[in-house]
């Protein structure tokens, strides 16, 4: 029996192919010669990564509900000033 893959990489998502998983470059975007890019970890799958994304929401969330309007704008400050949500999350 095929070992079950935690994450397909993003292109084998996009066309909603069978991905194999591998890493750096899975068999699909290899024979393909095209770029192979992971959304997750490698050993974590995709439900596990959005988890910890909306726990990370939540935290942050808290920390606004909780602190003093100082430090709420501080905090959307860096949310605001950084590209990525998930790094300003973590930042945070």
């Amino acid at each position: 029996r095929r070992r079950q893959t935690k994450a397909a990489c993003m292109a084998c998502r996009r066309r909603k192919s069978k991905c194999d998983g591998g890493r750096p470059s899975c068999k699909i975007c290899n024979d393909k010669a095209i770029s192979c890019q992971y959304s997750v970890e490698e050993g974590v799958t995709q439900q596990q990564a959005t988890k910890e994304q909306l726990k990370s929401y939540k935290d942050v969330l808290a920390l606004l509900r909780n602190s003093s309007s100082r430090d709420c704008d501080a905090i959307i400050h860096i949310l605001k000033s950084m590209e990525d949500l998930n790094d300003a999350c973590r930042f945070i």
